[in-house]
């Protein structure tokens, strides 16, 4: 027991000096950055990249930064993996697992993403009208749409615009039902919704609309929010197949997820049974998460133009509690040949 008592408490430390280590040096880079901010909103008077009480600054990583902390990612113990039967059981229970996390917050877990416009030009009123008036209604299929926090806010803003929801969850798709913007354009023939497990096969809204002519390439358009990190790695590239054949030639695929070395993944890579793979982490209600980097994504969206392809990379202040965070997103625009 005293031998097991010391391996306890030599592994917690480790625990502890690796978060210590990246906490440090995420402070250390903010104090720089922030007051190089604070100097500029001084001489402008505005603080433009504010929101409530939340600051940000735009965070330049160094290749010794990177090398540092994917080094205290590699050091982690065996003991802090989890077990194989863990990992089968999450992977079995991912379904459940998502309708627990929306029976539990319902539809106020997340706020409605009013951005997508400007960080997606293909989403611009002035965009979606041209292509309307020319092509007919723009159909936007979302994958991984929860209780529609992207598309409802796109529906209320362009009457041209088609929306098809599909999510794991069926208590997802439930609650985006209920929602009174769905419900409208619903309707008016505009918002379609059904449960798809995007690794399992095809689009359940193509394969039943009789009014589309083939199977495959339906939709103008696809959004992929925060919804592939959440796929074990083995069945991404399926994942990634069923949603490129939702997409008619010449169709845009619009993605944003989680970026490797995130604040999110240092805390859970440093926690022990939290780690399920290289980059791949169950969170606290069971709930999976991929961390990106570049490569992966060129690899599974090899047979789409790329567009656009980055990291964002931020340092967030709270400026009432004083907390840091260092937040890593990918950020990509592709096009599906003609």
């Amino acid at each position: 027991r005293k031998h097991h008592l010391i391996i306890i408490i030599f592994i917690m430390t480790s625990e502890i000096d690796t978060a210590s280590s990246y906490y440090a040096l995420t402070k250390q880079i903010y104090a720089e950055q922030a007051g190089l901010q604070h100097r500029k909103q001084q001489s402008s008077g505005e603080e433009k990249n504010s929101t409530n009480n939340q600051i940000w600054v735009e965070d330049n990583w160094t290749e010794e930064e990177i090398s540092h902390v994917a080094e205290i990612l590699s050091s982690e113990k065996p003991a802090l993996r989890a077990k194989a039967h863990q990992i089968q059981k999450y992977e079995a229970e991912a379904a459940l697992n998502w309708d627990r996390f929306y029976t539990r917050n319902q539809s106020n877990f997340f706020k409605d993403r009013h951005y997508l416009q400007r960080v997606f030009p293909e989403l611009s009123v002035e965009r979606l009208s041209d292509t309307s008036s020319s092509c007919g209604p723009f159909v936007l299929l979302e994958v991984g749409c929860g209780v529609g926090n992207a598309v409802l806010p796109l529906l209320e803003k362009n009457p041209n615009l088609h929306v098809w929801g599909l999510d794991l969850s069926h208590v997802a798709i439930d609650l985006m039902r209920q929602d009174e913007r769905f419900a409208n354009a619903s309707r008016q023939g505009r918002a379609k919704a059904a449960v798809w497990d995007i690794t399992a096969g095809s689009c359940p809204l193509i394969c039943t609309n009789t009014n589309v002519e083939h199977v495959e390439g339906a939709a103008d358009g696809a959004i992929l929010l925060f919804c592939l990190s959440a796929v074990t790695p083995e069945k991404m590239k399926d994942a990634v197949r069923n949603v490129i054949d939702t997409l008619k030639p010449g169709g845009c695929l619009l993605f944003r997820d989680y970026g490797r070395f995130d604040e999110a993944q240092m805390k859970l890579g440093t926690s022990r049974g939290k780690c399920l793979g290289d980059n791949f982490y169950v969170k606290q209600d069971g709930t999976r998460c991929y961390y990106f980097d570049l490569d992966d994504i060129r690899a599974m969206f090899s047979e789409l133009e790329e567009v656009e392809l980055s990291y964002i990379r931020r340092v967030y202040s709270n400026r009432g509690d004083q907390s840091v965070r260092r937040r890593v997103w990918i950020h990509g625009r592709f096009r599906k040949p003609q």
